[in-house]
């Protein structure tokens, strides 16, 4: 007798498999997880210099389009203009020299599987080295049998 509870009226579902000759498994640490999840923290550099730059750039074509009659309110839109492309200018660089491209990221994960091709079959697992290895990395013992 059948003890898994199910609905008279469900039917399995239908599983269709597509065979694909090979898959390819990349590990990834956490920190590369993250800047996939949140993105880059100098992301953020990149939205307050975007912020300011614009807000500098209204103040003055304000400046240049507009007259004030009150002179404080000429000297605010001169400060916001000045603080803004300054501040703007600093973090668009901040942004520049932290920037960490996702592609860049992708493209080192990527890599890491030229290291060692993994050949599978029905009856055993053989490793064969890739065709270019790096200098100064261990290689495999050569008298030893594979297992």
């Amino acid at each position: 007798m059948d003890t898994t509870p199910h609905d008279s009226d469900s039917k399995p579902p239908r599983i269709r498999r597509g065979r694909v000759e090979s898959v390819d498994l990349f590990e990834i640490k956490e920190h590369e997880l993250e800047l996939f999840q949140k993105g880059s923290p100098a992301d953020l550099h990149l939205n307050f210099s975007i912020f300011l730059l614009s807000l500098a750039f209204t103040s003055i074509a304000a400046l240049a389009t507009a007259t004030f009659q009150n002179e404080n309110v000429h000297t605010t839109f001169i400060v916001i203009g000045v603080v803004g492309v300054i501040l703007g200018a600093y973090f668009l660089i901040a942004w520049w020299r932290n920037r960490t491209p996702l592609s860049l990221v992708c493209k080192r994960i990527r890599e890491r599987i030229k290291e060692s091709e993994v050949v599978v079959s029905s009856q055993k697992i053989e490793i064969a080295p890739s065709e270019q290895s790096e200098p100064g990395e261990p290689s495999e013992p050569k008298d030893q049998p594979k297992p």
